[in-house]
């Protein structure tokens, strides 16, 4: 056989070869994906277990606060972790998640919009929280009492079952969109041109202090209110 043979053999080989443990290493990868976790590449941080939050936000970074059993984390967007801060003070803590952005913020306009997350706050208990500047959306929690404060941020909410009352505060040209959830009385105080919107939101009582700027839509079930 000519040694040009045997060289393109050998070639071939090698070429075949490397093929063939790429694919088998590509396949391990693809196998150690947890396809039903969105946040797998989010780093994980440790945060304080307390029932109140104060959230000083932007944004940009899109605020997720998710229902979990034992101990509260944060999964933070790696491209964001540098704009992330906690400390606690006694029974609150206190969130700095400020990506950059040009200073404009109008709630209203993405009222209909989730972004991707850029921060995702798994905690045990929530009894209150206050965020400025923000885009948060809670889901799927279930709480005794609740308690929120909305200054220039935009709210959505889907699947929250809340035993007791839940009172919502929006002002600053606050926007907020209440889903699928169920409370057992929801009073919402709604100052200046801020606004809110109940979406198939069921609730025994309902008591809307609303500015004459304010702006208050109801659907679905939530239409039950128009008649009181």
């Amino acid at each position: 056989m000519k040694t040009s043979h045997i060289l393109l053999a050998i070639i071939a080989v090698v070429t075949l070869t490397g093929m063939i443990a790429t694919d088998v290493l590509l396949k391990q990868q693809y196998d150690k994906i947890d396809w039903s976790d969105p946040y797998q590449t989010f780093e994980r941080r440790e945060v304080p277990l307390v029932r109140h939050w104060v959230f000083e936000s932007a944004p940009p970074g899109e605020v997720v606060i998710e229902q979990i059993t034992g101990r509260a984390q944060a999964l933070v967007n790696p491209e964001q972790a540098k704009f992330f801060r906690v400390r606690q003070r006694g029974d609150t803590a206190y969130v700095a998640f400020t990506p950059g952005y040009d200073g404009l913020n109008e709630p209203r306009n993405v009222a209909d919009n989730e972004l991707g997350a850029g921060l995702v706050l798994r905690l045990p208990d929530l009894q209150s929280l206050r965020i400025t500047n923000g885009r948060l959306t809670l889901r799927q929690r279930t709480a005794a009492t609740l308690a929120i404060d909305l200054e220039n941020t935009r709210l959505r909410t889907n699947q929250l079952i809340v035993n007791g009352p839940v009172t919502l505060t929006t002002r600053r040209n606050s926007f907020a969109v209440l889903g699928a959830d169920r409370y057992q009385s929801l009073r919402t105080i709604v100052q200046d041109s801020s606004g809110i919107q109940l979406n198939d939101t069921q609730t025994e009582q309902f008591s809307p202090d609303v500015s004459p700027k304010a702006e208050v839509q109801l659907r679905g079930r939530a239409l039950r209110w128009l008649a009181k």
